[in-house]
Order: structure tokens, then C-alpha cells, then sequence
């Protein structure tokens, strides 16, 4: 574990200094880093040491978050400032690898554990969550031959829900850079997932969040922020927006505020708001 973690650091070292150079020539992103403020509002507490999700709660600048791999079953309400207002545990439920929240209209809460860094699990879950009842979505990518794969690209650590569908992007480790696009129905059941688009981002995909107003959505790295224009209600990567260089190390997670201003957060506990210049 302290190599990984090690590894990770020097990884997300490297990823933090690059640019947006290749996604504007491969991928036809814009770069927007002077269109956005980005500020640090707060610290989280050590009782949330690695949250790797966020999705907005009930109250106007309140989010739910959680911890990552081994942490404990919970979800945790906290403000921008870090402060941790409530927590609600996820019963019947494991965190093998928690890695990132989604939250669908109607307030139901989705807890993605489908981390892969080792690329050999079979127990790929989404567990739907509301009022105490949990209901468990588990799924399985139908080109995967080998456990562990060959070609590592069966890692996840970012969705949304959109229209009665959940979207997972995944975390490439290859020398591709490929973020395949999956999606799958919000009902319980057994799914097995195959790629519907892909598309060149330099840095690996950590989290995802979609618009209040359903018009875009963002895919978080850990120094960059993609923005992807949604046309006609389809969720894909024909319309790619924003590159946005923010640089604050392994960045895990990302929400809206609204539709325009985002906020993230970071294994080192930090809390940051992105926000659109008028």
C-alpha cells in the first residue's frame, strides 16, 4: 500500500504540472484555465483522510462525500468550508474500492465501488441507496478475457446519472490515453458493459459530475477539469468544451454548485471552488 500511495504521488506530480496542449490538438478542447477563479474554501477532517466522491445534498452548499478503498460504509455531509454536518451509513454494503456519488432526481444516492487498479475484480458494484434501503447494481466489462487484464483499461472511478442511466468513464493506465464512455440502466440487476465511445485525455479520470441544467458535464483528473457540452440529451464526447488546468495534487472528486461553478476535493483533505468568471 505505501508503494502504490508512493507511486500515486509521483504520478499525480507529473500529471499536475503538464498542460491542456494535447487534449486542444488531439481532442479539440479549448484552453480555459483564465475563464475559471479557483480557490481554496476549506479542509476536511481526518475522519475523511481520502474522499473520492462528491454529490450535492439537500441543502444549497452542503455535499454528500465518501472515503475511499477500506474506509468505512458512510457518507458524509459536509460544507464547503470542510466541516462535517451529517453522516448516514450505507447498510448492507462493503467499501472494497468506493471511488466516486452520483444522485438522481428523485434523491436516491449511488456509492460507485468499482475501483480496479489491479484490474482482476469480478465484484464490480453501484449500490442505490435512500431512506436506509440499499439496492445493489453490479456489472461486469464483457471484454474482459483475462483477471487481471493485459491491457489496463477495466478501472473506474467516475460517473453521473442522467436521464435513468448511470455513465461511467474509465481510468486508463495505458500508454493510449483512452477514457472509454459505458453506461447502464439505474435498476437493479446484473449488467454486462461494453465501450460506446472513447476519446484522448491525457490525465487518468477520477470523477464526474453533470450540469444542474443538464447542458454539460465534467470529467475530473488530477490536474485537469473536461468540459463536455451535452447536445440533444445524449451523453457523449462529440462536443468537447473546456480543458481547465487546476493543478491541486491527486485531485478525486467533483460536483456542481450550479451550472456553471464546480467544486472538487482532494486526497489531502482540501476543498476548492471553481468558478466561471462573469
Amino acid at each position: 500500500m505505501f508503494l502504490y500511495k508512493f507511486y500515486m504521488f509521483l504520478f499525480s506530480l507529473k500529471i499536475a504540472t503538464c498542460n491542456c496542449h494535447s487534449e486542444v490538438q488531439k481532442s479539440g478542447f479549448h484552453k480555459a484555465k483564465s475563464e475559471y477563479n479557483i480557490t481554496q474554501t476549506g479542509r476536511m477532517p481526518t475522519c475523511i483522510n481520502e474522499s473520492s466522491g462528491l454529490a450535492k445534498a439537500w441543502q444549497e452548499n452542503f455535499y454528500w462525500t465518501i472515503n475511499d478503498s477500506g474506509g468505512n460504509t458512510e457518507l458524509y455531509m459536509i460544507g464547503e468550508q470542510g466541516r462535517v454536518f451529517d453522516t448516514l451509513f450505507v447498510n448492507d454494503s462493503k467499501n472494497i474500492d468506493w471511488e466516486d456519488l452520483a444522485k438522481d432526481e428523485k434523491g436516491n444516492i449511488y456509492v460507485g465501488d468499482f475501483g480496479n487498479n489491479n484490474q482482476n475484480r469480478k465484484d464490480l458494484m453501484i449500490y442505490k441507496f435512500r431512506n436506509g434501503k440499499t439496492e445493489k447494481i453490479t456489472f461486469h466489462y464483457a471484454n474482459q478475457a483475462h483477471f487481471p487484464a493485459k491491457d489496463k483499461i477495466f478501472d473506474c472511478e467516475a460517473f453521473f446519472w442522467y436521464g435513468g442511466k448511470l455513465y461511467l468513464f474509465s481510468k486508463d493506465w495505458s500508454k493510449k490515453h483512452q477514457t472509454q464512455l459505458y453506461s447502464l440502466p439505474d435498476k437493479e440487476g446484473d449488467y454486462a458493459l461494453l465501450p460506446e465511445q472513447s476519446i484522448f485525455l491525457k490525465s487518468p479520470v477520477t470523477s464526474a459530475d453533470v450540469s444542474p441544467n443538464g447542458k454539460e458535464f465534467a470529467l475530473l483528473s488530477y490536474g485537469k477539469i473536461y468540459i463536455f457540452e451535452i447536445s440533444s440529451g445524449k451523453i457523449d464526447f462529440s462536443k468537447p468544451k473546456s480543458c481547465i488546468k487546476v493543478g491541486r495534487n491527486q485531485m478525486e472528486a467533483i460536483a456542481y454548485v450550479n451550472d456553471t461553478d464546480l467544486v472538487t476535493t482532494n486526497e489531502q483533505r482540501k476543498i476548492y471552488r471553481v468558478n466561471r468568471k462573469q
